[in-house]
């Protein structure tokens, strides 16, 4: 039930901006840009209570330090692994590696000791030519792993703000 409540709260936030879009025609599920577009909302909207969780603890901390961000990292790329949408993104690719390098690129940007050594988010992702749909599909992910590892709303939140402020440095088209 909690958990139900959580993704309702996104999808929530994300009715508010295209609602009135959904009421000139009430059979019309929202566009993958609407989608977009209302996520950017939600993060602009929360920007200062963002801010303001991250000054009182980082999120670093609230995501429980390195090894548990690390954990949810490796359940994050194995759902990536398996979703029709983006799997095929992981062709060839190390999972292990793959789930160290983006544990350390988000410890390093949220407050935690980690640097992060690897390449920019636009070299790492370029060659994949992802979509809107694909960035959709891969937030998804994100959502029902932080879910179902047990992180609260806020830090679920934050971490999809995150990826919504990088979009533009994963999606080329």
């Amino acid at each position: 039930m909690i958990e139900r409540k959580r993704t309702t709260w996104i999808l929530a936030a994300l009715l508010i901006v295209v609602g009135p879009v959904l009421a000139a025609d009430a059979d019309k599920a929202p566009t993958v840009a609407e989608q977009v577009a209302g996520l950017q909302a939600m993060c602009n909207n929360s920007e200062q209570a963002r801010t303001q969780r991250q000054a009182d603890n980082p999120l670093y901390n609230r995501l429980g330090g390195y090894d548990r961000i690390h954990d949810l990292t490796r359940d994050i790329v194995k759902r990536h692994d398996i979703n029709p949408q983006i799997k095929r993104t992981l062709e060839h690719v190390d999972n292990d590696a793959l789930a160290k390098h983006v544990a350390d690129f988000i410890a390093s940007g949220t407050g935690g000791p980690q640097t992060y050594t690897g390449r920019s988010m636009p070299a790492s992702h370029a060659h994949l030519n992802l979509t809107d749909a694909d960035f959709l599909a891969a937030g998804g992910d994100v959502m029902t792993s932080m879910q179902y590892k047990g992180y609260g709303q806020n830090e679920i939140d934050e971490v999809v703000c995150i990826l919504v402020s990088l979009k533009d440095q994963v999606v080329f088209k």
